[in-house]
């Protein structure tokens, strides 16, 4: 946590003698940097501004390549729930013919938009794109970046009920991640995972991951990343009926996703959350199902995907 403050205080501090001197490349570059710092530190609403003023300054630096700060900003609108504006933003830059950027700047960019595909129900054509994502990434010298695109293709393998498939793609990440010392793709791969651990009707694996996740997410100040944990937390304590602990570790994680903006995390959270107080507190489960479902219609996830709303 202390190194991204750190690394927050530093950049904008930076940014600042870019716009005293008029330096309009350094501040684009200060900006891309605060918007990767802060979706880092679960500070989404503010990591889309710096992203999308970031952006627009293309228009003034016809020189700058926006790509990273584009695909950037494609992940933290999937995290906001905000699936269309992230499906505006990519496409032009994701068609099978597109020539902008560079290449593994455009994989990333087809790993955000197969990310909002699944997520709005359109599962094969994820899958399509996390494999075209994957074949597109070609420089084995970033091995994190490798590990998000394997992490997507392992979570469209998860909705696809292609189990070995996911664990294998999430394995594979882990290791990458692992080997660059990239503790936020670490802890994504981790948490993938106990997902599918868990749709595996494997609570113990999954509880253990989870909890692997937590440690780190609490130790690197990861906040959307600790609350997804927590919510898988919520889920495995439900499944073996420690209601108290469930609906504690749920109520944790609802104010971690609300502080941070994650609405999707929010809503799997609420869901989670219900089914623990069906057992104890009926009358409070069916608002807080209702609000989930509300949250999901709002982002355009379609009534099939609900299923699958507590993770």
């Amino acid at each position: 946590m202390a190194r991204l403050d750190s690394a927050h205080e530093h950049i904008t501090a930076g940014l600042g003698i870019a716009r005293e001197v008029g330096n309009r490349h350094v501040e684009a570059l200060g900006l891309l940097g605060l918007g990767m710092v802060c979706r880092d530190l679960g500070r989404l609403r503010e990591a889309a501004a710096h992203l999308e003023l970031a952006i627009s300054r293309s228009a003034v630096l016809s020189w700058w390549d926006d790509g990273p700060a584009l695909q950037t900003l494609g992940w933290v609108y999937w995290e906001l729930g905000r699936l269309a504006d992230g499906l505006d933003v990519l496409g032009p830059w994701v068609t099978p013919d597109g020539r902008r950027g560079y290449r593994n700047a455009r994989a990333r960019m087809v790993g955000a938009v197969a990310r909002i595909n699944i997520e709005l129900g359109r599962q094969d054509e994820g899958l399509e794109q996390a494999e075209r994502a994957y074949a597109m990434f070609k420089y084995p010298g970033r091995p994190w970046i490798q590990s998000s695109i394997l992490n997507t293709l392992a979570a469209a393998h998860r909705h696809l009920a292609h189990f070995d498939r996911s664990l294998e793609a999430d394995t594979q990440a882990l290791a990458l991640a692992r080997k660059a010392r990239f503790r936020r793709a670490e802890a994504d791969s981790i948490l993938g995972l106990s997902l599918t651990h868990r749709q595996l009707g494997h609570h113990d694996e999954a509880h253990r991951h989870a909890e692997q996740v937590l440690r780190l997410a609490r130790a690197y100040g990861f906040r959307v990343v600790e609350g997804q944990a927590l919510t898988v937390l919520c889920g495995t304590a439900e499944s073996k009926s420690a209601y108290a602990t469930a609906v504690s570790l749920g109520r944790e994680a609802l104010a971690i996703h609300r502080e941070t903006g994650h609405r999707l995390g929010e809503a799997r959270t609420l869901v989670a959350l219900a089914r623990a107080l069906q057992k104890t507190d009926n009358a409070a489960a069916e608002p807080m199902r209702q609000q989930a479902l509300n949250i999901f219609s709002a982002a355009g996830v379609p009534p099939k995907g609900y299923k699958d709303l507590d993770w």
